[in-house]
Protein backbone atom coordinates (compact mmCIF):
# COMPACT_ATOMS: atom_id res chain seq x y z
CA UNK A 1 0.00 0.00 0.00
CA UNK A 2 2.60 2.46 0.93
CA UNK A 3 4.66 1.65 -2.15
CA UNK A 4 1.76 2.27 -4.15
CA UNK A 5 0.90 5.74 -2.71
CA UNK A 6 4.99 6.23 -3.59
CA UNK A 7 4.47 5.73 -6.75
CA UNK A 8 1.30 7.88 -7.32
CA UNK A 9 3.26 11.16 -5.14
CA UNK A 10 6.39 10.26 -8.06
CA UNK A 11 4.03 10.02 -11.12
CA UNK A 12 1.61 13.75 -9.87
CA UNK A 13 5.32 15.28 -9.47
CA UNK A 14 6.27 14.24 -12.98
CA UNK A 15 3.04 15.80 -14.41
CA UNK A 16 3.50 18.69 -12.66
CA UNK A 17 7.38 19.02 -12.98
CA UNK A 18 6.87 18.17 -16.97
CA UNK A 19 3.45 21.52 -17.52
CA UNK A 20 5.89 23.80 -15.46
CA UNK A 21 8.27 23.31 -18.38
CA UNK A 22 6.46 23.30 -21.16
CA UNK A 23 4.50 26.69 -19.48
CA UNK A 24 8.18 28.04 -19.09
CA UNK A 25 9.29 27.36 -22.82
CA UNK A 26 6.06 28.18 -24.09
CA UNK A 27 6.33 31.77 -22.29
CA UNK A 28 9.87 31.90 -23.58
CA UNK A 29 9.49 31.16 -27.23
CA UNK A 30 7.28 34.30 -27.61
CA UNK A 31 3.69 32.25 -26.85
CA UNK A 32 1.75 32.10 -23.78
CA UNK A 33 -0.05 35.23 -23.76
CA UNK A 34 -3.64 33.33 -23.60
CA UNK A 35 -1.87 31.59 -20.53
CA UNK A 36 -0.36 34.79 -18.72
CA UNK A 37 -1.48 38.42 -20.44
CA UNK A 38 0.35 39.74 -22.72
CA UNK A 39 3.39 42.28 -22.02
CA UNK A 40 2.27 45.43 -22.47
CA UNK A 41 -0.93 44.91 -19.78
CA UNK A 42 -4.22 47.27 -20.42
CA UNK A 43 -2.81 50.31 -18.29
CA UNK A 44 -3.84 52.98 -21.23
CA UNK A 45 -1.61 56.44 -21.31
CA UNK A 46 -2.75 59.50 -19.10
CA UNK A 47 -4.99 61.66 -21.47
CA UNK A 48 -4.31 65.28 -19.41
CA UNK A 49 -7.14 67.17 -21.79
CA UNK A 50 -10.11 64.65 -20.59
CA UNK A 51 -8.20 64.06 -17.57
CA UNK A 52 -11.43 64.24 -14.90
CA UNK A 53 -9.05 64.48 -11.16
CA UNK A 54 -9.84 66.33 -8.13
CA UNK A 55 -7.41 66.87 -5.12
CA UNK A 56 -9.47 64.85 -2.50
CA UNK A 57 -8.50 61.21 -5.05
CA UNK A 58 -4.95 59.22 -4.32
CA UNK A 59 -2.49 61.29 -6.46
CA UNK A 60 -1.15 64.00 -7.37
CA UNK A 61 -1.47 66.30 -10.31
CA UNK A 62 0.67 69.33 -11.54
CA UNK A 63 -0.59 71.19 -14.75
CA UNK A 64 -1.84 74.16 -16.25
CA UNK A 65 -5.85 74.97 -16.78
CA UNK A 66 -5.39 75.52 -20.52
CA UNK A 67 -4.29 71.78 -20.85
CA UNK A 68 -5.69 69.94 -17.81
CA UNK A 69 -9.34 71.19 -18.67
CA UNK A 70 -11.25 68.45 -16.74
CA UNK A 71 -9.23 68.40 -13.58
CA UNK A 72 -8.46 70.34 -10.18
CA UNK A 73 -5.07 69.88 -10.28
CA UNK A 74 -3.01 70.27 -7.25
CA UNK A 75 -0.97 72.94 -8.47
CA UNK A 76 0.43 74.43 -11.82
CA UNK A 77 2.41 72.82 -14.50
CA UNK A 78 6.41 73.38 -13.27
CA UNK A 79 8.09 75.85 -15.72
CA UNK A 80 11.50 75.66 -16.85
CA UNK A 81 14.37 77.95 -17.94
CA UNK A 82 14.95 75.57 -21.15
CA UNK A 83 13.66 74.21 -24.24
CA UNK A 84 10.82 71.92 -24.67
CA UNK A 85 13.27 69.62 -26.44
CA UNK A 86 15.83 69.86 -24.32
CA UNK A 87 13.33 68.88 -21.77
CA UNK A 88 11.83 66.29 -22.86
CA UNK A 89 15.48 64.64 -23.84
CA UNK A 90 15.79 65.32 -19.64
CA UNK A 91 12.78 63.43 -18.77
CA UNK A 92 13.98 60.35 -20.87
CA UNK A 93 17.47 60.28 -19.76
CA UNK A 94 16.44 60.78 -15.96
CA UNK A 95 13.80 57.61 -16.64
CA UNK A 96 16.25 55.42 -18.30
CA UNK A 97 19.02 56.11 -15.94
CA UNK A 98 16.13 54.87 -12.77
CA UNK A 99 16.71 51.00 -12.12
CA UNK A 100 13.14 51.64 -10.65
CA UNK A 101 11.51 53.29 -13.59
CA UNK A 102 10.08 51.40 -16.75
CA UNK A 103 9.01 53.37 -19.78
CA UNK A 104 5.01 52.58 -20.45
CA UNK A 105 4.37 54.50 -23.52
CA UNK A 106 6.20 57.49 -24.83
CA UNK A 107 4.34 59.14 -27.40
CA UNK A 108 7.43 62.30 -29.23
CA UNK A 109 4.13 63.79 -31.39
CA UNK A 110 2.97 65.02 -28.22
CA UNK A 111 5.59 64.80 -26.00
CA UNK A 112 3.77 62.80 -23.40
CA UNK A 113 5.79 59.87 -21.35
CA UNK A 114 4.29 57.29 -19.43
CA UNK A 115 6.24 55.70 -16.70
CA UNK A 116 5.82 53.34 -13.57
CA UNK A 117 8.23 53.26 -10.69
CA UNK A 118 7.99 51.13 -8.39
CA UNK A 119 10.07 51.87 -4.91
CA UNK A 120 12.01 49.08 -2.53
CA UNK A 121 9.36 48.11 -0.09
CA UNK A 122 6.48 49.27 -2.06
CA UNK A 123 4.28 45.82 -3.11
CA UNK A 124 3.12 47.74 -6.59
CA UNK A 125 4.22 50.66 -9.02
CA UNK A 126 2.60 53.57 -8.77
CA UNK A 127 2.35 55.23 -12.73
CA UNK A 128 3.78 58.64 -13.25
CA UNK A 129 2.49 60.51 -16.83
CA UNK A 130 4.47 63.28 -17.53
CA UNK A 131 3.85 66.12 -20.66
CA UNK A 132 6.29 68.73 -21.37
CA UNK A 133 5.08 71.90 -23.28
CA UNK A 134 6.45 74.41 -25.11
CA UNK A 135 5.79 77.98 -23.73
CA UNK A 136 8.66 79.65 -25.60
CA UNK A 137 11.98 79.48 -27.12
CA UNK A 138 13.75 78.62 -24.51
CA UNK A 139 10.71 78.09 -21.87
CA UNK A 140 9.03 75.02 -21.48
CA UNK A 141 6.49 73.43 -18.73
CA UNK A 142 6.20 70.53 -17.52
CA UNK A 143 2.43 68.43 -16.48
CA UNK A 144 3.30 65.80 -14.14
CA UNK A 145 0.54 63.46 -12.36
CA UNK A 146 1.39 60.64 -10.22
CA UNK A 147 -0.87 57.77 -9.16
CA UNK A 148 -1.10 54.17 -7.90
CA UNK A 149 -4.21 51.96 -9.89
CA UNK A 150 -3.44 49.17 -7.80
CA UNK A 151 -3.06 48.89 -4.13
CA UNK A 152 -3.21 51.57 -0.83
CA UNK A 153 -1.19 55.04 -1.52
CA UNK A 154 -1.83 58.51 -0.26
CA UNK A 155 -2.05 61.84 -1.94
CA UNK A 156 1.58 62.86 0.21
CA UNK A 157 3.03 59.59 -1.04
CA UNK A 158 2.30 60.74 -4.72
CA UNK A 159 3.49 64.33 -3.99
CA UNK A 160 6.97 63.04 -2.34
CA UNK A 161 7.40 61.14 -5.53
CA UNK A 162 6.37 64.18 -7.98
CA UNK A 163 8.42 66.68 -5.83
CA UNK A 164 11.67 63.80 -6.12
CA UNK A 165 11.35 64.08 -9.58
CA UNK A 166 11.01 67.74 -10.54
CA UNK A 167 14.20 68.16 -7.98
CA UNK A 168 16.04 65.44 -9.63
CA UNK A 169 15.49 66.69 -12.54
CA UNK A 170 16.85 70.63 -11.64
CA UNK A 171 19.61 69.04 -10.21
CA UNK A 172 20.85 67.19 -13.87
CA UNK A 173 20.40 70.77 -15.50
CA UNK A 174 22.84 72.36 -12.83
CA UNK A 175 25.38 69.63 -13.95
CA UNK A 176 28.30 70.78 -16.30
Amino acid sequence: MLERFRSLVIAVSLIVVMAGLAAFFLTQMGGGSKLFGEKQGSLSPTDFETLAYTPDKAGYLLCSPSLCKNAEADGNSELFDISARRLTQLVADFADQMPTVKTIKVDLANSQFDFTERLPGQSYPSVVSVRVVKTGQLSSAMAIYSYQPVGKSTSKDHEERVERWIHQLRSRLEKP
